[in-house]
Order: C-alpha cells, then sequence, then structure tokens
C-alpha cells in the first residue's frame, strides 16, 4: 500500500508541474482575435469563453514576428445572470455579475475592497465600457489553484469567486504581473481580449 501512495504522489506531482509548465493551444488561437484592437502591446492575452473552465482558456501571446504562445492558464467566469457552469452569461450592466466580452487593458495593481490585490482593467468595447465602474478586475482565486491539472469538459461550480471578473490560479496572476511589467518597460499597457 506504500508504494502505491508514494506513486499515486509522484505522478499527482507530475501532473501538477506539466500542467504549469506545458502552455495548451496554439497558432490557429490567435486567427480569433479581431485585428482592428485600438491597443496593442508585446504581450497580449486571449480569453475564450467558449472552453469549459476547467481547460486551459486564458493564453498569453508574445509578439516576435509572429505570436508565439508563451503560457495558459484556467479562468473562471462570471456567476451573474442565467449563467451555468458550462455556459456563461455575458453583461456590461453594474451589478450583473456576469463576464464582458471585448478588449480591455490592464492598469495596474491595485487592492480590492476585501484587501487582495489585483489587476485593474479598463474595457475599451460597448461590450466592457462599464469595467471600471464595475470593478472588473483579474485577481487570484484559490478554486482555480485549486485544479491541478486540466479535466476535459468539466466547468467550475458556480461561486463568488467571480461577479464578471477573470478569476485565475495564484500561478497564473504571477505570471500576467510577470509579463505585465514587462510590456510595462515600453509604456506599453498589456491587452486582454475576450470572446465567446
Amino acid at each position: 500500500m506504500k508504494k502505491f501512495f508514494k506513486w499515486f504522489t509522484y505522478i499527482f506531482i507530475i501532473c501538477i508541474v506539466l500542467s504549469y509548465l506545458i502552455p495548451k493551444g496554439g497558432p490557429d488561437w490567435w486567427r480569433e482575435r479581431p485585428k482592428n484592437l485600438v491597443n496593442h502591446a508585446d504581450y497580449e492575452i486571449v480569453v475564450d469563453f467558449s472552453k469549459p473552465s476547467c481547460q486551459d482558456r486564458l493564453f498569453i501571446y508574445k509578439f516576435y514576428e509572429e505570436a508565439d504562445l508563451i503560457y495558459s492558464g484556467v479562468v473562471l467566469h462570471g456567476q451573474g445572470g442565467n449563467s451555468t457552469p458550462s455556459k456563461p452569461e455575458f453583461s456590461n450592466e453594474i451589478g450583473s455579475n456576469c463576464s464582458s466580452l471585448g478588449e480591455y487593458t490592464l492598469e495596474g495593481i491595485v487592492r480590492m475592497k476585501n484587501g487582495m490585490e489585483a489587476i485593474k482593467l479598463k474595457g475599451w468595447d460597448k461590450t466592457n465600457s462599464n469595467a471600471e465602474a464595475r470593478g472588473i478586475y483579474i485577481h487570484p482565486c484559490t478554486l482555480a489553484t485549486l485544479l491541478p491539472f486540466n479535466i476535459p469538459n468539466a466547468n467550475f461550480p458556480l461561486t463568488d469567486a467571480s461577479n464578471g471578473c477573470f478569476a485565475v490560479s495564484y500561478h497564473t496572476y504571477k505570471k500576467i504581473k510577470q509579463y505585465m511589467r514587462l510590456a510595462n518597460v515600453g509604456n506599453d499597457k498589456m491587452v486582454l481580449y475576450a470572446y465567446y
């Protein structure tokens, strides 16, 4: 029994490490990105809310001559409206607790009302223009962090972990902060584009 537990632990740890180190997705992702974004930066985030939330659906790209995928992770959607774990509803209305689609810029590090650190977002489209008024952020979330590896076609339960915010794992949050600092070196703001 001890041998089984030992090997199970090794396999579990390997799965966790691989889930953080190997970005999932590929160059086909980038074809979904609109070419008329207002803002451009060396590092951009694409979020595909049509994917199950227990799979990677947040993708970070670095621009060289082409877009190179450098990181991927899970992200929760908002619990508001008629959202279900498998199908989000989108809204720009204040108090809707729904996720919003469109282009955002990452405006800097702030503290939310609960004291947790977060990345402030500014929306640039009609679909997300109330992001600042609604308090839409990228913030770390224990629920997303608990998932050690991707689960195909599974979804996180809806909780107040996201009332429209992009709730990510602590590891993903640190990665986004790291790339945001690199993007800001040239006075560019990192861009996030969410679609469904």
